[in-house]
Parts: structure tokens; C-alpha cells; sequence
């Protein structure tokens, strides 16, 4: 199986230096995540995966980012300034965003379903003899 991009071009996309055993991890649950959306099948048929790239890095991106979930607050009177930092929520899992998913769709060539989708879930009763 072929990689989404390459650990130089995650580096490059988020500016930084990475850990390569954090990097190859976040490459792997990436392409876990879009292999999954489009199908095992027509993922592993795909010869060019290089209409991904934007969405793979985004959610590699993601998912390496050291701050995910930390805030900070800061307190100033006159001189003294006081910063308490803390997490807002636990580390979830890693998905696709409704908007990354639609893309993901498109570049496998796969059709929407159009602006919404309607499912039946009421099944009226059958009347049978004349009673309910």
C-alpha cells in the first residue's frame, strides 16, 4: 500500500520538526481514516493518491498537533500577570470532518448524495380484513 505523502512533506506543511515515529503514526491513522471512507477495494485500486494530499496533510496535521485540547488563561493587574494553563478536553480519536469526507469522496470519484438524504423510518400499518 502506498503512502498518502511523505514525513519531509508533513514537516514542511506544518513548519516544524517532527518526531518520525510520532510522524510515521499519524501518516498510518490518516491513511486508515481516508482508505476506509473510499473503500479497501477501490483505495488499494487507486495507482495516483495524490488527490488526497490536501486532506491527508490537514488530518495529519491534526492529529500531530501538540496543543490540541490546551488553553490559557491570563489574569493582569497593573504589573503582575498571572497564566493558568489546562486542558479543555480529553484527546479523541481521530475522524474525518464532514467537509474532509466530501472532498475524500470527490477525489475517488465517488457522487455525493446531493445536499441531503431522506430515509424512511416510519412503515404505516397494514390493514388486513378491514381491521388494523
Amino acid at each position: 500500500m502506498a503512502d498518502l505523502f511523505e514525513l519531509g512533506q508533513l514537516a514542511s506543511y506544518m513548519q516544524s520538526d517532527l518526531d518520525q515515529a510520532s510522524a510515521e503514526l499519524a501518516r498510518a491513522l490518516t491513511t486508515a481514516l481516508i482508505r476506509a471512507e473510499v473503500g479497501t477495494v477501490r483505495y488499494d485500486a487507486m495507482a495516483d493518491l495524490s488527490p488526497f494530499l490536501p486532506v491527508a496533510l490537514d488530518v495529519a496535521r491534526r492529529i500531530m498537533d501538540p496543543n490540541k485540547g490546551k488553553r490559557s488563561t491570563t489574569r493582569q493587574i497593573d504589573d503582575y500577570s498571572e497564566t493558568d494553563s489546562y486542558v479543555t478536553d480529553a484527546p479523541s480519536a481521530p475522524a474525518l470532518t464532514e467537509d474532509e469526507r466530501a472532498q475524500v469522496l470527490a477525489a475517488a470519484g465517488i457522487a455525493s448524495s446531493g445536499a441531503f438524504t431522506i430515509r424512511p423510518a416510519y412503515v404505516a400499518p397494514v390493514r388486513h380484513c378491514g381491521r388494523w
